[in-house]
């Protein structure tokens, strides 16, 4: 009855942070980056709006996070989506490329956010240059005490009658955190990183956590009002299903 309860609970907090009504992002104690710091960060877009960041694995291929691809519990068209690549602004500059179709993990819970992990494959291949980089795919999961770095497009600050959101992508520091630091955590599979004043927010989400220029988590969920750390799919422990899934698109 306690797990049960908790696990209501639980599916509430998601809920009424919104992470999984289309999230709205914010980086939280965030600060301006260019882009070329940031090479394989790419807004997803529906309609000429961010809705979900995303890292660049190769030239056709976006690591991103399960749940950016549904609408209050609806799966959204996969050909709905395009992304912004190689721009610091979320609304000019870079490239656009369709999405030609996305691949979520077989057992991925949406109430949960567990196996929160998505692979896209564009609809026509990336050129790589200074502003547009992959990112390698991380084989451990780092210590707690380990200081990483994740960038995103989200809103930073919001009130009941006003929302400001970012035109230019924004970054920031976080340290990796022992699992009871989050809201949720699926042992191995799950990363926490962040605290009150630096942490990533609604819709964040698919963003990447990197430590030493690899992709070691994708932003997933957090606390409602982002005052305390997030957590974040492990790449490390899906590094096999990412890779076996990109080969299967090959």
């Amino acid at each position: 009855m306690f797990i049960e309860s908790f696990l209501l609970l639980l599916a509430l907090n998601f809920l009424s942070a919104g992470r999984l009504n289309r999230p709205e992002e914010r980086i939280i104690g965030g600060y301006p980056v260019e882009i070329e710091a940031f090479p394989w960060s790419v807004s997803f877009q529906i309609n000429g709006r961010h809705s979900c960041g995303g890292s660049i694995y190769s030239n056709d291929t976006i690591i991103t996070a399960a749940h950016c691809f549904f609408d209050k519990g609806r799966r959204l068209d996969d050909r709905l989506f395009v992304i912004r690549a190689g721009s610091t602004s979320r609304k000019s500059s870079g490239i656009l490329v369709k999405v030609d179709s996305v691949t979520l993990h077989e057992n991925f819970v949406f109430q949960f956010l567990q196996n929160d992990i998505a692979v896209v494959r564009l609809s026509e291949r990336l050129e790589f240059t200074n502003q547009v980089q992959p990112i390698p795919l991380a084989e451990t999961n780092p210590e707690p005490g380990t200081m990483s770095l994740a960038a995103g497009w989200g809103q930073i600050y919001e009130t009941e009658d006003l929302v400001v959101r970012p035109i230019n992508i924004l970054g920031v520091k976080l340290r990796i955190q022992p699992p009871n630091h989050c809201i949720a955590s699926y042992g191995q599979s799950t990363i926490c990183a962040g605290n009150s004043k630096q942490s990533t927010c609604r819709g964040d989400s698919g963003g990447a956590l990197v430590i030493d220029s690899q992709l070691v988590g994708v932003v997933s969920g957090g606390e409602e009002y982002c005052d305390s750390a997030t957590f974040f799919t492990s790449v490390p422990f899906f590094r096999e299903w990412i890779l076996n899934t990109t080969n299967s698109l090959s």
